[in-house]
């Protein structure tokens, strides 16, 4: 399913006309491409969501050329080739090959956060100071690029859940298969989008518990149908915690800002800030987190 979905990206942009971009004149972007295609039979439906993520970064346009959030870039016959867009693509590039994820690069790219940001937080932590300590200084430097920066489903507290009868015996069946504790599951869909099967991020992320649309494909899933949205979320989340050793604080940072980042955080590389933080704590109110 990834290899249609990639392959169709490439396909796509390979014989674009005129002044478009095709992956082989944006080495940042394709090089993560090739990543892809090099850890397929091993790699989570969530490295599409990397790619996903790392594409909207280098190719959206800038706040004068406005369009709607959460373009899936997969589904274009173009793409931009700009000199801000190629621009982009390098700076991209040079962070890759220094170990940043898509998620770090993707908040260098929009203005959240700069290299210097990012590079003081790894030699604090390369000095011992606690992770909570670099996540506040984080924190703290995070700027808003513009008034829509946050996903609009990510919120404070987790909302009261009250999914209809049928979809929450689906809910508490699909957890029991995938070995997923069904508390997790509903903490989930409480913070993602409060029981709201319509409900759309600002990023793109869709449904019940807000998939985004590569990793949707990614899991032969439509995530605008409730009951294929709660099973490819959690098919994706038991598939998540099996890979960090049942951690679901690792398990959920990787849901929500890619497994690239939730690698870093793993090694000790990076920390969880901001907006990633936010959903923690969302998630923390009906199901304690180690």
């Amino acid at each position: 399913m990834l290899s249609a979905w990639l392959g169709g990206l490439a396909a796509a942009v390979l014989v674009a006309p005129g002044p478009q971009c095709g992956l082989t004149t944006l080495p940042g972007l394709s090089r993560h491409y090739a990543a892809l295609i090099r850890l397929e039979n091993s790699a989570l439906p969530g490295t599409a969501t990397d790619f996903a993520v790392l594409a909207d970064a280098i190719l959206a346009p800038g706040p004068n050329d406005p369009s709607p959030n959460g373009v899936d870039w997969a589904t274009r016959t173009d793409l931009p080739c700009s000199p801000e867009v190629r621009a982009r693509d390098r700076m991209a590039g040079k962070m890759a090959m220094v170990g940043y994820s898509a998620r770090e690069i993707a908040d260098v790219l929009a203005g959240h956060l700069t290299m210097g940001d990012l590079n003081q937080a790894r030699l604090r932590l390369m000095a011992g100071q606690p992770r909570v300590v670099v996540a506040d200084f984080l924190d703290a430097r995070w700027r808003e690029a513009t008034p829509t920066a946050m996903p609009t489903a990510v919120v404070m507290r987790a909302p009261q859940l009250n999914l209809p009868m049928d979809l929450d015996a689906e809910l508490a069946f699909l957890a029991t298969r995938h070995r997923v504790p069904t508390a997790l599951v509903r903490a989930m869909v409480a913070a993602e989008s409060g029981g709201n099967a319509r409900a759309r991020s600002s990023a793109g992320a869709i449904g019940l518990m807000q998939l985004m649309p590569a990793t949707a494909a990614a899991l032969g899933v439509d995530p605008w149908q409730p009951r294929e949205n709660l099973r490819g979320g959690i098919t994706y989340l038991g598939g998540l915690l099996r890979e960090y050793g049942e951690n679901a604080r690792l398990a959920l940072i990787a849901y929500n800002a890619g497994p690239q980042h939730a690698n870093r955080v793993r090694a000790g590389s990076a920390v969880a800030y901001r907006e990633t933080r936010k959903y923690l704590d969302a998630i923390s109110v009906h199901y304690p987190l180690p």
